[in-house]
């Protein structure tokens, strides 16, 4: 599966329940996944944070760590990002980490915000999993027509 947005959660941003997620706030997290995970996640259906296929290791914890720094810009016209610092997980021992969940930890129903399939699976062995966004953003919304 590829990487994608969550469409539940960015219609209720639109639509009247006007769910209060702030794209730019402190407390979004970002889980790691197995293949099984990556192999089954569906855009269209998926609504709030799960532990299903959740990776599990020597430092790991559920739900993932926090990313900070967060940032949604508009770095061009039509063009909006979601951006970030690097985030990580030191002295981990961690196997077939292939997909990575970001969720607003802060909104009621922890909903999920969009989805990054890593393609290959990653391991560390006593070691650091680093997470370094693309100058892009980790999330990229071109709303011009083309």
């Amino acid at each position: 599966m590829a990487s994608g947005v969550y469409l539940p959660t960015f219609e209720d941003i639109l639509d009247a329940t006007a769910l209060g997620l702030v794209w730019d706030a402190e407390d979004h997290q970002a889980a790691l996944y197995n293949a099984t995970k990556a192999g089954a996640v569906d855009y269209n259906a998926n609504t709030a944070y799960s532990a299903t296929n959740e990776i599990s290791g020597t430092g790991y914890t559920a739900k993932g760590v926090v990313v900070t720094n967060t940032a949604f810009t508009r770095p061009g016209a039509g063009v909006s990002k979601f951006s970030s610092n690097a985030f990580q997980w030191t002295g981990s021992t961690l196997s077939g980490v292939r997909f990575i969940d970001f969720f607003a930890e802060g909104v009621s129903g922890d909903p999920l915000m969009f989805g990054v399939d890593l393609v290959s699976p990653y391991n560390t062995s006593d070691g650091t999993l680093l997470v370094t966004p693309h100058s892009n953003g980790l999330v990229t919304f071109d709303l011009t027509p083309s």
